[in-house]
């Protein structure tokens, strides 16, 4: 937050706040396509089944659905020849899964799965073509239980930033000690807020009168000016916090000047 002193009389003062709107765009803009991309590429099932119903069906089909396509690969089942990792490739940190058929080998895409669970399955694949008593096969995963929650949340995080800097363009801070009137204005690009107060009600104009509140996240913390009121109605300068502590502390020390707090 940029802080710009408009105005300053021993009646009058005038402060104009500005956020840092490339930092908000930023952060905004890439917490939003990371939830678009985490939903885009991971959110999704994969189904590989494989029936055994003599005489007349035996066969093996890959399913793999997400949130844009949905692929179906079918197969006779005399066309599987069996299942293994291809240890000469990484995906992720574990080794792709192959189907080998009579056409050659064919990704199985998992997400969830490390190493070891796909070698279990590549095991499963190969008990089952072994086995010609086993009746059924089924290897399912769906990542979409934890992709969906997580993209959505990044996708809000992303949103609440572009929102707190459309609804905070510029703000404008008056207090007018001849009016005995605080006056804040939200200047946004979704319109503007006012918010008013007297200024004798400042909680009492004392030492506790502005205040600075902290939100801590988990590597940075962000900060918001409190006007505290008497009637225990606080008013908030900015609808976030998006002050850094060197503008919290320049707009507190500003204020309270000018109020002459104790």
């Amino acid at each position: 937050m940029r802080l710009k002193i408009l105005e300053q009389t021993p009646t009058l003062l005038k402060l104009q706040l500005k956020p840092a709107a490339i930092l908000y765009w930023l952060f905004g803009g890439l917490f939003v396509a990371g939830g678009v991309f985490l939903i885009i590429t991971l959110a999704k099932t994969t189904t590989f089944t494989c029936n055994r119903v003599k005489p007349t069906q035996e066969s093996c089909q890959l399913i793999t659905k997400s949130i844009l396509k949905s692929q179906v690969k079918n197969w006779n089942l005399k066309e599987v020849l069996g299942a293994k990792l291809d240890t000469s490739t990484t995906a992720g940190n574990s080794y792709p899964l192959l189907l080998l058929t009579r056409d050659g080998s064919i990704p199985i895409d998992l997400v969830n799965a490390d190493s070891t669970h796909k070698e279990s399955m590549a095991a499963q694949i190969n008990a089952f073509l072994k086995n010609s008593q086993q009746p059924k096969l089924t290897i399912h995963e769906d990542t979409r239980f934890w992709t969906y929650p997580l993209g959505l949340f990044l996708i809000a995080s992303g949103a609440v930033c572009i929102i707190y800097l459309l609804m905070n363009n510029i703000i404008i801070c008056i207090f007018d000690k001849t009016f005995d009137k605080a006056t804040i204005k939200r200047k946004g690009w979704l319109g503007q807020e006012v918010i008013e107060a007297k200024l004798s009600e400042i909680a009492g104009l004392n030492m506790d009168a502005v205040t600075i509140d902290t939100v801590t996240g988990t590597s940075s913390s962000s900060y918001n000016i409190v006007l505290n009121l008497v009637s225990d109605k606080n008013i908030y300068l900015a609808a976030g916090p998006m002050f850094t502590a060197k503008s919290a502390e320049q707009t507190i020390e500003a204020i309270a000047t000018f109020l002459k707090l104790d």
